[in-house]
């Protein structure tokens, strides 16, 4: 074969400064060029990638340009964001619910929220608000199929990624929709009321046997989300609630904290998304 050989294909994982490549030849282990290196960039787990050379002298060439990217988790390309939420067990942690719409949004995703253990606690006020804001809520009941097939339609022919708080129930997921896979679970601690976590590293799955079923992510604990790279001016955008009041606030450069005439903040407890004020409370998170 020719030294010059060239693919093209999906980058799975990455270890230790090995880069894994699915390609039609199946999955290639390859470095990256050093030019990548001296550029800053830094080959990301979804990148669509040019594989060079054969053997022990495989590289990635060149990475096509990218649909959006994360830093926590370091992913690229995703299509789907899905949130898993339990009804119990952990209960939902609004705050950090809020921050991760707040993300997908800013990388131009619409979420769809994913509540699982529904057959133990309904969640019905968490669920109103959510639906009543836009969102797409999923419920992932243990004795039914049906979430499980919603999942499976939105997810074909797209790449994926599941962030949930520990002992949420994203790993069993990921298992049930790709039975084989058998990733570790673990069980929830009562002492401290969330799971332990159990991936390592970020990798890419197939969730059947072509690529028409689509690929998800496995990425690690769900408080290595980035959000350093939001301005506390960006905020308030990304909340879909918002939109059609923020024109009406008193200034231009309102935050929705603290000033006079907010138009957000008198929405408080007028509708059933405005029913509590986590959301302007959030703001003070940023820096």
């Amino acid at each position: 074969m020719s030294k010059n050989l060239t693919r093209t294909g999906i980058i799975t994982k990455s270890v230790g400064g090995f880069y894994y490549v699915k390609t039609a030849d199946g999955v290639l282990e390859c470095k990256a060029k050093g030019i990548f290196r001296k550029r800053g960039i830094t080959p990301l787990a979804g990148d669509r990638v040019m594989v060079d050379g054969e053997g022990e002298d495989l590289v990635i060439s060149e990475i096509f340009e990218r649909k959006n990217e994360f830093a926590r988790p370091p992913v690229a390309n995703v299509d789907n964001l899905f949130l898993v939420v339990s009804a119990t067990d952990p209960r939902p942690n609004i705050l950090v619910i809020d921050k991760l719409t707040a993300i997908a949004a800013k990388h131009g995703l619409a979420p769809v929220i994913v509540l699982t253990k529904t057959d133990l606690e309904l969640a019905q006020d968490f669920r109103a608000i959510y639906k009543s804001a836009g969102f797409e809520v999923i419920d992932l009941r243990k004795n039914t199929r049906r979430g499980l097939r919603a999942i499976k339609k939105r997810c074909r022919d797209a790449l994926s990624v599941f962030v949930g708080n520990s002992g949420v129930g994203k790993t069993t997921l990921l298992n049930s929709l790709c039975p084989g896979l058998d990733l570790e679970t673990a069980e929830t601690s009562k002492k401290l009321g969330r799971g332990k976590h159990t991936t390592r590293h970020t990798e890419i799955f197939p969730l059947g046997e072509t690529p028409a079923h689509g690929y998800c992510f496995d990425t690690p604990g769900f408080t290595s989300l980035d959000i350093s790279h939001i301005k506390k001016d960006e905020i308030a955008p990304l909340f879909r609630e918002f939109h059609p009041f923020l024109s009406n606030c008193r200034f231009n450069d309102c935050l929705h904290i603290h000033e006079k005439d907010c138009a957000v903040k008198e929405q408080v407890g007028k509708t059933i998304s405005f029913a509590y004020s986590p959301r302007t409370k959030f703001v003070n998170c940023w820096k």
